[in-house]
């Protein structure tokens, strides 16, 4: 059971990125994989799951598919980071498609691919695909929002509660909502974009919060549980991030931050003063060490440049 901190009076953050594999996204890929080896759709030995991710899923696979002795083969755009590719491998996964996604193909192009031509590679294939196995809603239904549950009770957090949080397919945003709200909880929620980005109208800008608004409508992203939208840039993100280090000793992920960084802003409005503020901390900071130092970078010129 992962975590459950509290950073301010109001904002309690569950440190998910202490989880195998080091994100939330190990829930949903333990509970797909369980259910496909019980199911049959998985033999242990034989079959290769194979995943396009950009990494957090990855790592999560790595971990649940070692248990059962079964191979993972992971397509990751170029642009995600370079310390989740090199792990990934170094942690037994073999990421493909390297060639043709530098020629321009997409990572659902490469799985494809490979779906098509496993008879000719001697492959046998179970595609997890996280963006449309709605079983990965359950897992957060009713493994992490029920740890959550008990942890807010012991917490004595209340039962009114604000749920900020994002979304890459949308699982875990609603899963959570739903399984609080199965436990009686009477929960408004926040969906965090970057800014420039509506998740919901599929509109989607560059940016390094990797994990959310990832490109296409969260599939299992029930918009009836969404009661507000808000949006973060990279620089309220980064100093969420900083803040939040110094008063936990955690450093979280991007999403994690720009979620924080919104919680840190609704905490102070009069109309949520009645509820206890909840975030994810989904995974770790160190994935993103490039967007670390050109911070450092930007700072130490903008030191030089004051002493000029």
């Amino acid at each position: 059971m992962s975590k459950l901190i509290r950073t301010a009076e109001r904002i309690l953050t569950k440190l998910e990125m202490h989880n195998p594999g080091g994100s939330h996204k190990y829930r949903a890929a333990k509970h797909i994989i369980d259910c496909a080896v019980r199911n049959g759709d998985i033999v242990p030995g034989e079959t290769t799951v194979i995943e396009k991710t950009g990494g957090n899923f990855g790592f999560g696979l790595i971990a649940a598919c070692h248990r059962h002795d079964i191979a993972v083969e992971l397509a990751v755009g170029l642009s995600f980071s370079q310390t989740k590719r090199d792990l990934l491998e170094c942690f037994g996964a073999t990421l493909i498609g390297k060639d043709m996604l530098l020629a321009g193909a997409t990572p659902k192009d490469v799985v494809m691919h490979r779906l098509e031509q496993q008879a000719a590679l001697g492959k046998s294939y179970f595609y997890t695909d996280q963006f449309n196995n709605p079983v990965g809603v359950d897992a957060h239904r009713y493994q992490t929002a029920t740890e959550l549950a008990c942890q807010l009770i012991q917490a004595r957090a209340g039962k009114e509660l604000l749920f900020v949080g994002c979304a890459g397919t949308g699982a875990s945003f609603s899963g959570i909502t739903l399984g609080l709200k199965d436990q009686g909880f009477d929960v408004e929620t926040v969906l965090v974009d970057p800014a420039g980005c509506d998740s919901k109208m599929g509109v989607f800008a560059d940016h390094r919060f990797e994990g959310m608004a990832v490109g296409v409508c969260p599939p299992f992203l029930d918009w009836a549980l969404v009661d507000r939208h808000c949006s973060v840039t990279q620089e309220e993100m980064l100093a969420a991030q900083r803040t939040f280090y110094m008063q936990s000793g955690a450093f979280v992920g991007n999403t994690a931050a720009a979620c924080l960084a919104v919680a840190q802003r609704l905490v102070r409005e009069p109309e949520h003063a009645h509820r206890t503020i909840v975030t994810i901390a989904y995974d770790a900071g160190l994935w993103y060490q490039d967007l670390q130092k050109s911070v450092a970078e930007q700072a130490r010129r903008s030191v030089a440049g004051c002493e000029g």
